[in-house]
């Protein structure tokens, strides 16, 4: 999520900047917490977008490629060239997320964030996740879900459950979805000095989730427990992404390589290879 409120009230104003220090504050938060297994991530190729964005996040489809930012999503070729790009209204809400791509659908989740004399004001968050037709990016359904979700940002669909980061309270909230009615049936917790997640995916009984401004940022796996509790999950593995053009956004696997993906940087998508994995979806 790029902050909707200007960069002086931000109370993460100047974490955005500390590549370096995340790294280093990184080693020393997760040897407190039980430290998930190190990987490396090799930075392949940087490809700039000359139209189009995915300034929150991006998807993958069978035949195109799609980036979201806060009101728009784009549709681009296998090589990332500008097809179409189409602002996208959801009533009383201001800002989508990361999204994902499943079944010819678009999952994404929107967020009203007011501000008020240029300070946030959280009582008029709204949290609403959307199901879009790919073809036309027509909206299809919605559910408003403020209730659970104060600050919503990153959703995923696996096929059963809608999986949808809250940037308020630390947690990945799971809905099943069935006969068009969702139903949260757990919340997956992670520890705090990996504030707030930026994208989700999940692979089997995996979770992959990416993090930043915070003491622990990059892309972290989960075992996904047979039951999600309040007990706070602790990742696994970590992959360490880089910020080339600004913080850590959305991402997506490569289908028919389990060990790729993209990440969303704004003007520019970054391909990385992931040591040590074998599943990706």
């Amino acid at each position: 999520m790029t902050l909707p409120f200007p960069a002086a009230h931000s109370p993460y104003r100047e974490l955005s900047h500390m590549k370096l220090q995340s790294l280093i504050l990184l080693l020393g938060a997760t040897a407190a917490i039980g430290a998930p297994k190190q990987e490396t991530a090799t930075l392949l190729k940087q490809q700039p977008l000359k139209a189009g964005a995915a300034t929150q996040g991006l998807a993958i489809g069978k035949q195109f490629f799609y980036g979201a930012n806060a009101t728009t999503l784009c549709r681009f070729d296998k090589k990332w060239k500008l097809i179409e790009q189409k602002t996208i209204t959801v009533k009383g809400v201001n800002h989508l997320g990361a999204i994902h791509y499943r079944d010819d659908f678009l999952w994404g989740g929107f967020l009203n964030h007011a501000v008020v004399d240029g300070k946030s004001d959280p009582t008029q968050n709204r949290s609403i996740i959307a199901k879009i037709r790919a073809k036309d990016f027509k909206v299809i359904q919605t559910w408003d879900i403020t209730k659970d979700v104060k600050w919503i940002d990153p959703v995923c669909f696996d096929g059963t459950h809608l999986w949808v980061g809250d940037l308020s309270d630390l947690g990945i909230h799971r809905y099943r979805l069935a006969d068009g009615k969702l139903t949260r049936d757990g919340i997956l917790r992670y520890p705090k000095p990996m504030h707030f997640s930026q994208g989700i995916r999940i692979v089997g009984r995996k979770l992959y989730t990416i993090h930043t401004f915070g003491k622990m940022d990059g892309l972290f796996e989960f075992n996904i427990p047979e039951k999600l509790t309040e007990t706070i999950q602790q990742p696994t593995r970590v992959w360490p992404i880089q910020e080339t053009k600004m913080h850590l956004e959305g991402f997506a696997f490569l289908p028919g390589k389990p060990n790729q993906l993209w990440h969303a940087q704004g003007k520019q998508v970054d391909l990385y290879e992931l040591k040590g994995l074998v599943g990706g979806k």
